[in-house]
């Protein structure tokens, strides 16, 4: 169980810590990203992930449950880390992970993962739905091959358009400086 009071996060004193979705983070994601920010993504995500379990975070992992999960030895969950299995691109399709969305309170959700669109893009609709913030790290999120002629880029672009009305957009490094600078207010240093 982890303790609140070691969380440094701003907000009401006994608010729980955000929950930190990890989405689909395979080792056969690349298959179908673009290999620069496919690996982008997986470099911010530990890091983001490293930050998140010294803080005391909630964690948990999400793949989807058509294939078998295969995640990438970095950013594997740890035994007290819950892991559930989707059955569409949301991870909020998956009944369980919803169940456990509103068992613990959580008002925020910072998003990393594989492919803005659909995955990640879907997520942050589903919870707006269900009246949860999400802050969704872009350098810690992959998107799809696509050349200028594909129409799949226009698709990205429109995304990165709407994302704002679904989600706060953020950078690994200002999210981890957020919690840097937190972390000295909150121990005095």
């Amino acid at each position: 169980m982890m303790n609140s009071h070691s969380y440094a996060y701003p907000g009401q004193k006994n608010q729980p810590p955000p929950l930190l979705i990890c989405n689909d983070l395979v080792v056969d994601g690349h298959l179908s990203e673009e290999p620069a920010s496919w690996r982008t993504c997986i470099h911010n995500s530990a890091l983001i992930l490293a930050t998140a379990r010294k803080q005391g975070w909630q964690i948990v992992h999400v793949y989807r449950q058509d294939r078998a999960p295969n995640p990438i030895a970095s950013l594997r969950p740890q035994p007290e880390e819950p892991v559930f299995q989707c059955r569409g691109p949301s991870a909020l399709s998956s009944p369980a992970l919803r169940d456990f969305l509103v068992m613990s309170g959580t008002d925020e959700i910072i998003l990393i993962g594989r492919s803005l669109v659909p995955c990640c893009l879907s997520t942050a609709v589903a919870a707006a739905d269900l009246g949860v913030a999400v802050k969704l790290v872009a350098d810690a999120v992959s998107h799809a091959t696509a050349d200028a002629h594909d129409p799949s880029l226009s698709i990205a672009h429109a995304a990165m358009r709407l994302i704002p009305q679904f989600a706060t957009m953020t950078s690994t490094a200002k999210l981890l400086q957020l919690q840097s600078s937190l972390s000295l207010f909150v121990s005095g240093t």
